[in-house]
């Protein structure tokens, strides 16, 4: 480990991975990457959605923040769906944080250390 990178998703699961290998009463459960993450986001989408429902209200908006894509995908899919059946119409946007953009600024890059020896 560098005490000085950065670090990333890619490093925090290959090291939860690891620790989880090391200990036999030790299990390591994918929590985002995969797809499965955001078929059990949607609750949040389809929580909001019935709130509203019982106070018989659309949004007009629906914001989300963006890292990953599991939080933003979990609230605005079941809202997307409601729009492409044409049950309401709202805005939805993706927001990120200026402190550490990953769709506008962000470095496309992979979790790759290359050790140079």
């Amino acid at each position: 480990m560098d005490p000085s990178s950065p670090g990333s998703l890619g490093i925090a699961i290959s090291e939860a991975v690891e620790i989880a290998a090391m200990n036999a009463d030790t299990k390591y459960c994918l929590g985002s990457v995969l797809n499965h993450v955001l078929h059990h986001q949607t609750v949040i989408g389809e929580e909001c959605l019935k709130q509203m429902e019982a106070i018989g209200e659309t949004p007009d908006f629906i914001i989300g923040c963006t890292g990953g894509g599991s939080n933003f995908a979990g609230l605005s899919f079941p809202f997307i769906r409601e729009k492409l059946k044409g049950k309401m119409n709202p805005v939805i946007r993706a927001v990120e944080p200026a402190a550490c953009p990953s769709l506008t600024k962000g470095v496309y890059t992979y979790d790759l250390v290359i050790q140079q020896g």
